[in-house]
């Protein structure tokens, strides 16, 4: 079951205006998680996440997202959007 986004969406990705619009509705747990410092890597700019089985069935739309990938990557730019990659 997908976390419920608190923000307005299509149920793919945000439609909120803010920091996260335009972003997958799984993009607030994860840069959350990422500012707690439980991302898997962090070089200064971007915050790697290592994606799991458990991530994957309570994100159910990060599959399709991600592809064939198994890395979600995170930045914030310096107007303070957040994007991933």
């Amino acid at each position: 079951m997908e976390t419920k986004c608190e923000h307005d969406n299509d149920g793919k990705r945000i439609t909120q205006p803010g920091k996260f619009e335009g972003e997958p509705v799984f993009a607030p747990d994860f840069w959350q998680s990422a500012l707690e410092g439980f991302s898997d890597s962090d070089d200064g700019r971007v915050f790697t996440f290592r994606i799991t089985k458990e991530d994957f069935a309570k994100h159910p739309t990060l599959k399709k997202w991600l592809g064939r990938k198994r890395t979600l990557k995170m930045r914030e730019d310096s107007q303070g959007f957040i994007h991933c990659f």
